[in-house]
Order: C-alpha cells, then sequence, then structure tokens
C-alpha cells in the first residue's frame, strides 16, 4: 500500500544509546505488523535491519536502515540508527528525514551522554520526541527510576502514559492511562485485565496528573476538567499529539521488544500520537536525499523524502547543488534490504531512488525556481586521523577509489592526500568507523589496507644568519658545468615565508641564470632540513657570483642555489618547528578538572573556558601541539565515559622545544 494522503504516513527514526534495543525493537515491531513466524535476533544475525555483513560480525547496526511497514491504513516508515557514537553521522541522517524521533531507553541501565547528545540534537531541530522504555523484563529494570532519570535529563515535558504491572522478570502487563485499562501478556499476547489492587491508587493518581497536564494547555479542555468532566481517550489522544508535534510533550510507554510486551500498543501510539509529515500544498515535486549508500544489487540508492508534490516513475527535477536536471527511472519502498517497486509515491513518504550516482547526502531536486526546505542537519566534523597503507603497494589507487565510493555513505568521514608526504589519509569520529570503512573497502572492492599513526606535518627553520657560497664545478670531457652563487640567508618570523632578492650588480651572474638560483634555493627547501622537514620563513640575498661564458647553464646555477642552502644549514642548524591546533572541548562540569589535568599533560596552553547555558556543559578553549592530539579523541571518550567531545583546527607554528627533540624526531 502507498497512500496518497501524507496524514497517514510516519516518519520515525528509532535512535538511542548503544544496547538499548533500538534494532530488537524495530524486529518487534516488524513481527507484529507483519505476523511472521520467527522473529530475528542479533545474536544469529538475521534480523531485519542489520544486514550488512559488517552489522552480522560485529552485532550492533553500523548504518542507518529503512524499514517500510503498512499498518491499519497508515505507512509507517521506521529508520533504525546505529547507537555506537562513531556512528552519529547517521543519527544525523535518520533524524534529517523523520518527523518524530522514538528514543529507546533501557529500563535496567543508566542514560548515558550519547542518548542525551542525541536528545539535545533533536531538540535544537525542534523535532518531536516519544520514549519507549525497553526491557522492562531484565533483572534490575526499575521504571520510577527510569521516569527519575528521564525528567533529570531532559527536563519539562516528560509524560508517562502508560504503567508497568511489574519490574523486571515480575513485569506481566501496561495500564493505559489514558482510560485506566489493563492488558496483560502471555507469550506475547495480549489480554484486557483488570488493574491490580496494590498499584489502583498509584494508577489513578498517575491518571490525574496525565490528564491535567494535558488539559492544561487547552482552554476548553481545562474548563470542561474544572467541571469534573474527564475528556474521553481519543479527545486526549488527539491534544496530546498537538503537543507533541510542537515538540513540547514527550510521551512515555513501555514494554520489552524481546519478550513482544506493549509492541502492539506503541505502534497504536505511533500511529495516533506521532505527527504526520510537515503539510505543503505546493504541486511541484520537491524532494530531499538524506543518506546515500551502496547496494550490491541496485548500486547506489539514496534515501530521500519526498518534500512536496507526487514523485512518479520517470519524473524530472532540478538538483540544487549541481545545477543539473535529473531523470528518476526508478525508486522502491525498502523493508530492510528488500525493495518494493513503486510507480508512485506521494508528499511525506520516504523511498530510495537507485541508480542516480549523482545524488549525494543533503541534496534538494525540485523546479530551479523552488526554494530548498530546511537543511539537513549539520554532520560531526571528523576528530581523529590515521595514514591509510594499502597491503600492495600496486593497490593504492584502487584504495583510493574504494575509499571514496564508502564515504559517500558516511557524510562524517573524510579522505585525502597529505600535500607533503602525498600519503592517504582516512579521517573520521572513532577508531572502530576508521577500521569498518576498511572492512568494506575490503569486502566490496578487494582491497586490504592497515591504519597508522599520521605523519605530524613538522617545519624547519633556519637557526640564524650567514653568508654562504654554493658553487657547482663538473668535468667530464667537452662542455663542463660551472655556476658560483654567494647568498646572505636570514630568518623571518614564524610564518614569513621564503623569499628570495636579486643584488646582483656589474654582471656577475647573466640575468637569465638568477631564477635558477632561486629554484635551487625553492627545492633544496622542499627536499628537508637536517631532520628531513621542509625548511621555511626564511630569505635569500644573491649579491655575487661567477659564470664561465661556455660552461655555465641554468641547470648548475640551480644546484649552485640548492648547494648554498645545504650550506648555510649545516652552518646554522635549523629550529623544528611543530603544528599547533586550537581545540574545543565540551564536557560536563563535574569532569573540569580531569579534563584540564589531561589536557595539561599534553602540554595544552589553556585560552579560557566558559559555560553552555543552553546545553549546561563546560567549554574549555586551548592550543595544543597537533602530535599530542593523534589519540585524545581516544583518551577523551576514556576519562569522560563517552561524555567528552572535541573539535580541532590548525592554528600556527611554534618551535618543537629542544628536550623533546629526541621523543619526536626519532
Amino acid at each position: 500500500m502507498n497512500p496518497t494522503n501524507s496524514e497517514k504516513i510516519r516518519n520515525v527514526a528509532v535512535v538511542g544509546q548503544t544496547g538499548s534495543g533500538k534494532t530488537s525493537l524495530v524486529e518487534a515491531i516488524y513481527h507484529h505488523i507483519e505476523k511472521t513466524s520467527r522473529k530475528g535476533r542479533i545474536e544469529d544475525g538475521n534480523t531485519i535491519s542489520d544486514f550488512e555483513a559488517e552489522e552480522i560480525k560485529h552485532k550492533h547496526s553500523i548504518s542507518l536502515s529503512l524499514v517500510t511497514l503498512n499498518y491499519g491504513g497508515y505507512k509507517i516508515n521506521l529508520l533504525d540508527t546505529p547507537g555506537v557514537v562513531d556512528f552519529i553521522g547517521e543519527v544525523h541522517s535518520g533524524l534529517g528525514g523523520c518527523d518524530m524521533a522514538l528514543f529507546v531507553v533501557s529500563a535496567s541501565e543508566e542514560i548515558t551522554y550519547d542518548t542525551r547528545r542525541i536528545w539535545n540534537i533533536a531538540a535544537a531541530n525542534s523535532i518531536p520526541r516519544m520514549i519507549f522504555i525497553n526491557k522492562m523484563d531484565k533483572d534490575r529494570a526499575n521504571f520510577e527510576d527510569t521516569i527519575d532519570a528521564l525528567s533529570l535529563a531532559f527536563g519539562a515535558g516528560i509524560a508517562p502514559i502508560e504503567l508497568p504491572i511489574g519490574n523486571g522478570p515480575n513485569f506481566a502487563g501496561i495500564i493505559d492511562l489514558f482510560d485506566e485499562t489493563s492488558t496483560s501478556y502471555s507469550a506475547g499476547l495480549p489480554t484486557i485485565s483488570e488493574i491490580p489492587a496494590d498499584i489502583a491508587i498509584t494508577e489513578h493518581r498517575a491518571h490525574d496528573l496525565l490528564v491535567e497536564g494535558i488539559v492544561i494547555a487547552d482552554d476548553s479542555a481545562m474548563a470542561a476538567y474544572l467541571e469534573g468532566e474527564v475528556p474521553p481517550k481519543a479527545e486526549l489522544e488527539e491534544l496530546m499529539a498537538q503537543g507533541v508535534a510542537k515538540a513540547q510533550v514527550f510521551p512515555v510507554v513501555v514494554g520489552s521488544a524481546t519478550s513482544q510486551i506493549g509492541i502492539d500498543r506503541l505502534v497504536t501510539f505511533l500511529c495516533e500520537i506521532a505527527p504526520p509529515p510537515n503539510p505543503n500544498t505546493s504541486d511541484a515535486l520537491g524532494l530531499q536525499t538524506f543518506k546515500t549508500y551502496s547496494d550490491p544489487f541496485l548500486g547506489h540508492l539514496s534515501l530521500t523524502k519526498i518534500i512536496s508534490g507526487t514523485l512518479k516513475v520517470d519524473s524530472e527535477c532540478f538538483n540544487h547543488r549541481s545545477n543539473a536536471t535529473e531523470k528518476i527511472h526508478s525508486f522502491f519502498s525498502l523493508v530492510g534490504k528488500e525493495h518494493l517497486n513503486l510507480a508512485t509515491a506521494s508528499s511525506g513518504d520516504i523511498v530510495a531512488i537507485a541508480k542516480l550516482g549523482s545524488l549525494r547526502t543533503g541534496d534538494f531536486l525540485g523546479t530551479p525556481n523552488s526554494s530548498a526546505p530546511r537543511q539537513l542537519l549539520e554532520f560531526p566534523k571528523p576528530t581523529l586521523s590515521y595514514k591509510v597503507t594499502p597491503a600492495a603497494k600496486a593497490d593504492e589507487e584502487k584504495l583510493s577509489l574504494a575509499l571514496s565510493k564508502i564515504i559517500e555513505e558516511d557524510s562524517t568521514l573524510d579522505i585525502h592526500r597529505d600535500t607533503r608526504s602525498h600519503a592517504l589519509i582516512l579521517s573520521g569520529i572513532g577508531e572502530l568507523q576508521l577500521t569498518t570503512a576498511l572492512e568494506k573497502a575490503q569486502r566490496r572492492y578487494g582491497v586490504k589496507a592497515t591504519l597508522s599513526p599520521c605523519d605530524v606535518a613538522y617545519l624547519e627553520s633556519l637557526a640564524g644568519n650567514c653568508e654562504v657560497e654554493g658553487k657547482y664545478k663538473k668535468q667530464s670531457g667537452g662542455h663542463g658545468q660551472f655556476g658560483v652563487a654567494r647568498l646572505r640567508f636570514g630568518t623571518k618570523e614564524i610564518g614569513g615565508g621564503f623569499s628570495f632578492h636579486d643584488e646582483i650588480v656589474g654582471g656577475s651572474i647573466p640575468r637569465q641564470f638568477i631564477p635558477a638560483v632561486e629554484k635551487g634555493i625553492v627545492d633544496g627547501a622542499n627536499t628537508g632540513g637536517k631532520y628531513g622537514f621542509p625548511v621555511v620563513d626564511f630569505e635569500a640575498h644573491l649579491y655575487d657570483g661567477a659564470y664561465h661564458s661556455v660552461d655555465s647553464s641554468e641547470m648548475a646555477f640551480k644546484m649552485a642555489g640548492s648547494i648554498a642552502l645545504r650550506e648555510a644549514i649545516e652552518r646554522l642548524g635549523t629550529v623544528v618547528l611543530e603544528p599547533i591546533s586550537q581545540i574545543k572541548v565540551s564536557i560536563p562540569p563535574q569532569l573540569q578538572g580531569e579534563v584540564l589535568g589531561n589536557l595539561n599533560s599534553h602540554r595544552a596552553k589553556v585560552l579560557g573556558s566558559d559555560h553552555d547555558q543552553a546545553t549546561g556543559r563546560f567549554i574549555i578553549s586551548a592550543v595544543v601541539p597537533t602530535n599530542e592530539l593523534m589519540t585524545y579523541s581516544n583518551e577523551l571518550r576514556s576519562i569522560t565515559a563517552g561524555q567528552g567531545e572535541f573539535d580541532a583546527t590548525f592554528d600556527h607554528y611554534e618551535p618543537l622545544p629542544k628536550a623533546l627533540y629526541g621523543k619526536y624526531l626519532t
């Protein structure tokens, strides 16, 4: 079924920390709606939404996946996202394509910063949210503690609309706080039952609090309630849906994905309370691509939301990024890796566009004059870089092409060639993300590679001023080679670059050979100084020289310039310059002391700190030698239990302390 009424479409991103049970929940919803004979399990590698080889191997989600389901006249597009922070870019993609985020939290585990981070992203973008408390049947599961933790983490608006009957292994059913009915479960099958007497008073208080919280936002409902009239369930749900759509109210439901408890109720609430796509009355076709990836059978696939109009086979639209007209020949609904051909798709729906390799994540397609919708969520910048080396040198180009294909799928990955070493550099959010990218490269493209620390972009500068003579003389029969260049070399301030000054008078060097002297100096500087790093920030004054009318040539004077610089380096020595990065570290306030201490151990100079009122986090600004940041991403994650974030940008160069030459330059 492909509904033409966007009011019947639900686009839901399933998000939360790793281990909360997101993929198991998607599997449980699929099992409930499709009435499958057997439910897939992560342990068995047969879930509907984790189907890539790397996901099956590592037993956790790596990529965003789409599971499209039809239920009671509704079309539900579930976007299953990874919980491992290395793959946070997939969460950004999912939030960019959804109309509501369903947060999955475990009743037996603490709410980590990873969940709070996703919540803050959703809040900053006014994305409606709903919470499913999962694993209510596990040991140590506690509903009351989880609600308290949710309220502490996310503040006002947390609104339980269900109560569990029992906790942990005693979890047996659910109470609906809208109409005060009770449902018990046996083997995942629901049965209407009586509310247990021991929680009846608690339930009634919770019901009253819920009703009061809902009607207070509606004057007429509030007036009726004050006169003793309790709105019926349908009206309460409608009023709550309005608050959900405004991202002001966040309903909380309970259950167990593995035991199939509460899944039927969750699906009903998704249909009745989750918001439909934002209405768009334009008939003009408008599409927003929020995720691209490679399919083994269909090639390039682009998950795309229809912002307006109706998509049909062979529809043409204008790509606002590439300024090109695109023709869409085929598109699908996806149920994990299963493709369902579509002839049309309506505004608000999510489809996978096939075989349009020019599409990129974030592309907006419409008419040349149409205005793009809100931009997709900004992706985090890479914070960790490694050098990538193919197992076989002959695979250099093959590896580069393979990784270029893979980074099209993940907007937080980047690949580039180091300008000095020409090494291939792969950057991302975390080490697991980078090693997974190499696993994909080997599986898909047959190229094996390893990661190693990046070379630090050290430089050298002359340690003083001097006058030298560069002389090149070679005689091997016939015409020889002869050139003499006398120069004064001097230092410049860091960042001053190289300058060449022609001070020849009287023709001691013919004019046509003077540029060759400069070229020889530049080539010699790029070759490297005493420690093998490029020599920078110096000036060369060519004031005298000598030539031979027959044996002198451009090559001879180029060699003379290079020899002169080498002589100056040997006489003066060099100072090694190290790159310095400016970083901003975001942490919870209570971790300030530990993080500052760790930064000091990395030779950081703290520039200042600030308290972000919006997030309650502490922001530290500092400059740190770049070579100290090679493993900082992993260190920060370790000392903050995953609660720290940072970004770094190159700032300037400084002399490397002499005492550290032995440590870093061996």
